[in-house]
């Protein structure tokens, strides 16, 4: 049996080399789809950290002054909330709400401060909370993140007693 000799000038046809780039096409628009997804997740991490950063920063700060200081607004607003703190570069728009609510007790006022980058405003205050014997603190963070810029709130809430753990 003899087999036809091939020609030399063998290639391939219109149809093959537009299905093949069809496919590189595909394949590299799938691979840029998966950077923008992966740089914006990256984005939404560094942000997360950053708004976890400024929470403890900001309950470290306040777990090491003594009561008088704690509740004192005036004393707050001057030593803890007068500057930004580490981490919140990546954050836009940030905001931060701090709220002092008397913990264990029958009063029913509260000392609340509210942050932006343009300064500190005392929305409320409970001069009763110096004779208080547990205060919950509660630290709340805004800011818009990323996908699309949408609004974003991180929590952290804790519960300072007067004389610290040990009385």
């Amino acid at each position: 049996m003899r087999l036809a000799p091939h020609s030399a000038a063998a290639g391939f046809s219109l149809i093959e080399s537009t299905i093949a780039a069809a496919i590189s096409v595909l394949f590299l628009s799938s691979v840029f789809a998966l950077n923008i997804s992966t740089m914006e997740t990256i984005r939404c991490a560094k942000e997360s950290i950053g708004a976890s950063q400024v929470l403890q920063q900001r309950m470290e700060s306040l777990r090491i002054a003594n009561w008088q200081e704690v509740t004192d607004a005036d004393w707050v607003k001057a030593n803890l909330l007068n500057a930004d703190a580490l981490g919140a570069e990546p954050l836009r728009n940030l905001s931060e709400t701090l709220t002092l609510v008397s913990y264990g007790s029958v009063s029913l006022g509260n000392t609340q401060f509210t942050r932006t980058r343009s300064g500190t405003t005392i929305v409320s205050r409970d001069p009763g909370l110096l004779t208080e014997n547990a205060v919950k603190v509660i630290w709340t963070v805004n800011y818009n993140g990323a996908p699309n810029d949408r609004a974003v709130t991180r929590q952290f809430v804790a519960i300072l007693a007067k004389g610290g753990v040990a009385k």
